[in-house]
C-alpha cells in the first residue's frame, strides 16, 4: 500500500500539479490531504476544482477551511492573532470560491482514521486545544504529549509547514507544506507512507515547480496582505 501525503496547499495550484503528477507516478494508490487546502496563496477556486478531481481522494479541514465554514475574527486583537490585512485576504479569498467548491470543503471533517494492512492511522490538520484553537507548533518532544488523546498507530498531520517525521510511541508524519515553499523557494513538499510486510515507511518528496510563475500572478492581482505572503510564505524579501 503506497499513499500519497499532502499538506497546507494554500491555494498554490501550481505546485498541486506538478506533487499530483509525482505521486501519479509513484503509483499511489490514495491521496491523503491533512487540510488547509485554501489559504495565502492565489489560485482559490481553481485550486478547490482541481483537489475535487483527484480519485481517491482522502481530505480533511484545516484552520483555513475553519475561517470560511465557521466564520473568522472581526476585530484586532484577537485570540488567532489575525492581523487586519489578513483578514481582508481571507474576505477576497472567500468571495472568489464557488458553491460547489464551498460546499465540497464543508464536507470535509477535522479528523478521518482509516486501517490498513493492520496499521490504525489518524489524519487531521493538527491537534486541538479544549477551546478549539490549535495548539503552538509542536517540537519531537511534546508530540507524545499533544497527540496522547490519539490511540493510532499514525498520525498524519500538518498547520506549521515544517517537515516533521518522529518515530516514537506512534509515527508522528508532517510532510511539510506543499504550498508554501518559503525558503525552499520552488521546491513543493509531499511524501508517501508506504506499509508492507508489517512495516510503515515514510518517503519524503520535494517536486521543483515553477514558483517564479506563482509570484507573477501574486504581483498581476496584488490581493490583500500579499506583500506578507510574499515575504513569509514564498520567501521574497
Amino acid at each position: 500500500m503506497k499513499l500519497g501525503v499532502i499538506t497546507d496547499i494554500h491555494n498554490n495550484l501550481t505546485a498541486l500539479r506538478a506533487v499530483v503528477e509525482q505521486l501519479n507516478q509513484m503509483e499511489c494508490d490514495k491521496i491523503i490531504c491533512c487540510g488547509d487546502i485554501i489559504g495565502i496563496g492565489p489560485y482559490p477556486e481553481e485550486t478547490v476544482q482541481y483537489i475535487m478531481q483527484i480519485p481517491n481522494l482522502i481530505a480533511v479541514r484545516g484552520n483555513h477551511e475553519k475561517y470560511l465554514l465557521e466564520g473568522m475574527p472581526t476585530e484586532y486583537p484577537n485570540k488567532e492573532n489575525m492581523g487586519l490585512e489578513e483578514m481582508q485576504h481571507h474576505k477576497w479569498e472567500h468571495n472568489l470560491l464557488s458553491r460547489k467548491s464551498i460546499d465540497f470543503l464543508e464536507s470535509l471533517p477535522y479528523k478521518i482514521n482509516v486501517s490498513y494492512e493492520g496499521f490504525n492511522i489518524s489524519i487531521m490538520h493538527y491537534c486541538m486545544d479544549y477551546d478549539g484553537y490549535y495548539k503552538a507548533n509542536p517540537s519531537n518532544d511534546n508530540l507524545k504529549k499533544m497527540f496522547a488523546d490519539v490511540s493510532s498507530d499514525i498520525i498524519l498531520y500538518g498547520h506549521n509547514h515544517c517537515r516533521n517525521i518522529c518515530k516514537a510511541d506512534k509515527l508522528y508524519v508532517n510532510v511539510g507544506s506543499l504550498g508554501c515553499p518559503a525558503q525552499d523557494k520552488n521546491l513543493a513538499r509531499a511524501g508517501v507512507l508506504k506499509i508492507e510486510n508489517g512495516n510503515a515507511e515514510v518517503q519524503t518528496i520535494d517536486v521543483e515547480y515553477d514558483v517564479d510563475s506563482v509570484i507573477h500572478l501574486i504581483d498581476e492581482i496584488k490581493y490583500p496582505d500579499s506583500d506578507n505572503i510574499k515575504k513569509y510564505f514564498y520567501g521574497i524579501w
